[in-house]
């Protein structure tokens, strides 16, 4: 397949992840296109190495969410879901190896996204796009067009133009309350920051303790910082009335953080009581649905939680979510998602890349949504672009030179 067809793909697929059908659960046609379009896409001498250990792991998560079922004896629609969903997220990213395997495809890739945000609110509007156009529409849209328009030579020649836009629009999101890509945002304008001022052109020659102990301490001040600079601006009525108030009902004996998503509260206690075998595709027991009520009251939070109608287990959240369903290997997959997110951006700002925009929020993304996102059907295109883009910023970083890189993931060509 020629560079212009894998270029045009490259933003068509994303373009029309908008496109559903409703067969037992909700189908995205732009994941049974790149489905089909597998043994055409792998025709490409540019693409990503699928690693071996994704595989490995992914397999293990397929397996347990299957085992798990069958024990469970979850009903078919639940399980049909459940097991799609994890082959689907082994389809999708070995097609996004292929379409966003070069910094050009990577940022036309994230344009299809940010064109299939805004053709779905016009054509088949969120439920919620209504009442909230910027956050359910427009945001994540306006995020990825402007990641790939700062990821180029003109923007590595004017490094303050890519730290100054994340950073205002970090604030514009806090101050229409999309706390978590405005946090995001503004995590980002702080890494490009650091990497202006002390990364280089030339790659790393040694994996070092000492560089990554550096970026873990840097990104773990950031985000306090950042979640810091919130509490004070919602609690002093900065961000708005409406901030003001939503940040005075979910604070608690926990922080704002986990009153924004107390899912994690019984999330935990269900893989607690099931740690190794999970409670199955599409978990249902009401109890933690009212023992959601019960700890929230407890905390001191007042989210206007009540005893729910839906008894779904409450979860939130990719890594969560996927242990509470198949288990600890489910959760075991997602951990090393993190693993790979973290080791990138340990490394990343030792060096300089055009590419560092887009690499840098999208990873920041992705590690927001394994922890504090449902991974639903929206969701698998971004989560698996987002751990492509990983795998491309840690073979760019090899690429600036002949020298070792900062770690490796082998893996064969073929899955």
């Amino acid at each position: 397949m020629g560079a212009t067809a894998l270029d045009a793909w490259a933003f068509l697929v994303p373009a029309i992840s908008f496109v559903q059908v409703t067969v037992v659960g909700q189908l995205i046609i732009s994941e049974v296109l790149a489905a089909v379009m597998l043994p055409w896409l792998w025709g490409a001498r540019d693409r990503l190495k699928l690693p071996r250990w994704f595989v490995w792991l992914w397999g293990g998560w397929l397996v347990s969410q299957i085992v798990t079922d069958l024990v469970m004896r979850s009903a078919f629609a639940d399980y049909a879901r459940g097991w799609a969903a994890i082959l689907f997220t082994l389809t999708d990213f070995a097609a996004i190896l292929v379409l966003a395997a070069t910094p050009r495809r990577a940022r036309l890739f994230a344009l299809g996204l940010a064109a299939s945000g805004i053709l779905g609110f016009f054509i088949a509007p969120n439920i919620y796009a209504a009442s909230d156009p910027w956050k359910w529409a427009f945001a994540g849209p306006v995020g990825f067009t402007l990641a790939a328009a700062l990821s180029g030579r003109r923007s590595a020649r004017a490094p303050l133009l890519p730290i100054g836009a994340f950073a205002a629009f970090g604030a514009l999101n806090l101050l229409l309350g999309f706390r978590n890509l405005g946090g995001v945002s503004v995590l980002t304008s702080a890494y490009l920051l650091l990497n202006t001022l002390i990364g280089s052109r030339q790659s790393v020659e040694h994996p070092s303790l000492a560089r990554a102990t550096v970026g873990g301490l840097f990104c773990v001040i950031a985000a306090l910082g950042i979640l810091q600079g919130y509490d004070f601006a919602a609690s002093q009525g900065l961000l708005g009335a409406t901030a003001q108030a939503k940040y005075s009902e979910q604070s608690g004996s926990l922080g704002v953080l986990v009153g924004g998503r107390p899912e994690i509260l019984v999330s935990t206690q269900a893989i607690i009581d099931s740690p190794f075998l999970g409670h199955g595709s599409w978990a249902k027991d009401s109890k933690y649905a009212d023992l959601l009520t019960t700890r929230l009251d407890f905390l001191g939070y007042d989210v206007g939680a009540g005893p729910s109608d839906v008894s779904l287990i409450p979860t939130h959240s990719y890594l969560l979510g996927s242990w509470v369903w198949a288990g600890f290997l489910g959760g075991v997959f997602w951990i090393a998602i993190l693993l790979l997110a973290g080791w990138l951006l340990l490394n990343l700002y030792a060096v300089r890349l055009d590419l560092a925009p887009l690499i840098v929020f999208s990873t920041a993304l992705l590690l927001w949504n394994v922890v504090f996102s449902p991974y639903g059907s929206s969701s698998r295109l971004l989560a698996t672009y987002g751990i492509a883009l990983c795998l491309l910023g840690l073979k760019l970083i090899r690429s600036l030179d002949a020298g070792p890189s900062p770690m490796r993931f082998r893996g064969r060509g073929r899955p």
